[in-house]
């Protein structure tokens, strides 16, 4: 049922959640560049070193990985599971925490990926608010079903 929902419906879905689709992109692309780049950090330890504090290079590399591949993971199933608005609600809502996370640690430099991850940041507390509002649409008429109709 999944797979032929993802099938139908997947071009209705993309465009209408297209800044989940690419934070989650840019999240898988930072576990990419985080896991074969292994002197990244060390390399510039200045913009890195809050979140150097919190974990080693690996260990974010692994966090975005898991974090992109789920959020992934959850837009293809979009839709065909009820609980999958909340769900983009709380993948965007860890993103928040990963974004925060860089800016902070990116603004001792004052640079243009301060600007450029505050703007990810940005777009997820907006996905926040737009996957809630699907959520409660989706639990409203859920609701409405199992009373016997719309209020």
């Amino acid at each position: 049922m999944i797979f032929l929902h993802i099938r139908t419906r997947f071009a209705d879905a993309f465009f209408p959640r297209l800044s989940e689709w690419v934070a989650a992109a840019v999240i898988c692309g930072c576990a990419w560049m985080l896991a074969v780049n292994k002197d990244l950090m060390a390399s510039a330890p200045k913009p890195f070193q809050l979140m150097l504090d919190v974990a080693t290079q690996p260990t974010w590399a692994k966090v975005c990985l898991f974090l992109g591949a789920a959020r992934l993971i959850i837009l293809f199933i979009n839709g065909a599971w009820r609980r999958s608005p909340h769900a983009r609600s709380m993948m965007a809502t860890l993103s928040c925490f990963l974004w925060m996370q860089i800016v902070l640690s990116f603004s001792a430099t004052l640079g243009l990926s301060v600007v450029g991850f505050a703007g990810f940041l940005v777009m997820d507390f907006l996905n926040i608010i737009r996957a809630a509002r699907d959520a409660r649409t989706v639990d409203d008429a859920y609701a409405g079903s199992r009373i016997g109709g719309p209020l």
